[in-house]
């Protein structure tokens, strides 16, 4: 067992596996500490997956094996499972240098490649003769592979010691068979394999993406919390300042109004910079999505005019005051920051996605709240501002009936301000032209939009829509993208 006192030679092996991709050391300390952390956070849930699937494996094969064999396998594959737990419970706190990281870095590595092998060895032993369960066995092996590679791209050393484990000694006990039905069935293995690889090389890329936008982020709020203490240090001062002016000295007087102009503008100065932020984040998001400015100039409008219909309404008037009203304009903008995490092969893909893609897409809600939580998590403060921020990009999709994404919550449940942005962002959505669909008139979609009341949408904001929708289509033609041929887009009466 790899303990505290054992570091030569988890170093060593470290140093050997930073050839494949995975250096760490000081000026890298910070992501490859929060990749392990990652990993960390899910290894029991992936050791009980495994553990929970082993025994079922045994029944499957237990006509057609050594009892005594399987029995030794489940026995082994527990003792490790053992010792891995043991060992997270032991260790987990412990990455915060360089050397601790390169202790997990060699543990997560020389586990997964034991697991790997222990599951490619049942392969090689326990290869049945029937060719209908050799067809069983090989997609449960198969399975387990394209599970590592879409559960495990955080630390791409386990993933490739894992498959290696799995796939080598299957490769080779079909080869053994020598027939042409294997023969194929191999080379299709290989090619499963390389493709498996790939995609785990994708998903690491997201996902380091992701990583690497949320430091970027945490860098940029610490500038605007240096300039807020700058802020109010002047103002403290300034309130010195005042004491002295009660004794009526001209000098003073100018010299407060010089120090109130300085304040002014260092506060005017923030706030453009965290609305610069706000578009730069967003055009970022919209560069990889295909959007346009104008669609951020629709959807904030929508906003504004929603709450400022809604305002005085007994269910919202004690949220929708005018700065909040204000500040949901600004945060409109940030509602699919997410989407940055998105590879590009689904986001940008023109046809209809597939089930498996569309469960990726929905990860831009998650992907896009987690990274604002985290940044309020850096800065150790509570932000009213990201808190609202927060709400608008994982609350977006959700439903009124509890049927929508990334946590299926219902009615009142739903934040206000993510209420407000499904309504204008379903409604942008519809109006807009993709390469994939065109764009519908403001009829077609505003019919889309009551059919939804009380069902994806709050039946009070769909109320407000419709006492609105003249609105909507002055600023869905002020902001338009384009002019579409015909279309007369005239006022519902």
């Amino acid at each position: 067992m790899l303990g505290r006192a054992d570091t030569q030679s988890p170093m060593n092996i470290s140093r050997k596996l930073s050839g494949i991709g995975f250096r760490i050391d000081k000026d890298n300390l910070h992501v490859r500490a929060e990749q392990l952390r990652t990993r960390m956070a899910t290894y029991p849930s992936l050791i009980l997956s495994q553990a929970a699937i082993q025994p079922l494996f045994v029944w499957m094969f237990w006509g057609m094996a050594s009892h005594e064999l399987l029995i030794l396998w489940l026995a082994i594959f527990y003792c490790i499972h053992g010792i891995e737990l043991v060992i997270w419970a032991v260790f987990k706190e412990e990455l915060n240098t360089v050397q601790e990281c390169l202790n997990w870095h060699a543990r997560f590595t020389l586990f997964a490649l034991v697991a790997g092998a222990m599951w490619g060895a049942a392969a090689f032993i326990f290869f049945p003769s029937d060719p209908g369960m050799q067809g069983l066995l090989i997609c449960v092996m198969l399975g387990l592979a394209a599970g590592a590679a879409t559960m495990n791209p955080i630390h791409p050393p386990s993933l490739y010691s894992y498959l290696s484990g799995i796939m080598i000694p299957l490769m080779f006990r079909v080869e053994i068979e020598v027939s042409p039905y294997h023969w194929i069935l191999l080379f299709m293995l290989v090619l499963f394999t390389v493709v498996i690889v790939i995609a785990g090389r994708e998903l690491n890329k997201t996902f380091m993406r992701s990583l690497e936008q949320r430091f970027e982020n945490f860098d940029l709020l610490q500038q605007l919390s240096a300039q807020k203490v700058e802020i109010e240090d002047a103002k403290m001062r300034l309130e010195i300042a005042n004491l002295v002016l009660k004794n009526g000295s001209t000098k003073l007087e100018t010299m407060v109004q010089e120090r109130t102009a300085q304040l002014l503008h260092r506060t005017e100065e923030v706030e453009a910079i965290k609305e610069t932020t706000i578009l730069a984040l967003s055009s970022l998001a919209e560069t990889r999505d295909n959007e346009t400015g104008n669609h951020i100039r629709r959807t904030q409008n929508y906003m504004r005019i929603l709450g400022l219909r809604l305002r005085y309404h007994p269910r919202f008037k004690d949220f929708l005051t005018a700065d909040n009203i204000e500040l949901l304009y600004k945060l409109a903008p940030l509602h699919d920051i997410g989407k940055v995490g998105i590879p590009d092969r689904i986001l940008l893909k023109p046809s209809k996605l597939t089930p498996e893609e569309f469960e990726v897409m929905k990860t831009h809600t998650t992907l896009g709240g987690n990274a604002i939580a985290a940044a309020e998590d850096r800065v150790n403060t509570k932000s009213f501002f990201l808190r609202i921020a927060r709400q608008i990009a994982m609350g977006h999709h959700e439903k009124w009936d509890g049927s929508g994404y990334p946590f299926g919550q219902r009615g009142d449940d739903i934040p206000i301000s993510a209420r407000l942005m499904a309504v204008a962002d379903v409604y942008d959505a519809l109006l807009s032209r993709r390469v994939y669909k065109a764009g519908m008139g403001h009829a077609e979609a505003a019919a889309i939009i009551v059919e939804g009341r009380g069902k994806h949408f709050d039946p009070d904001v769909v109320e407000a829509f419709v006492a609105i929708q003249n609105e909507f289509i002055d600023i869905a033609e002020k902001y338009s993208d384009f002019v579409r041929e015909g279309d007369s887009q005239k006022k519902a009466a």
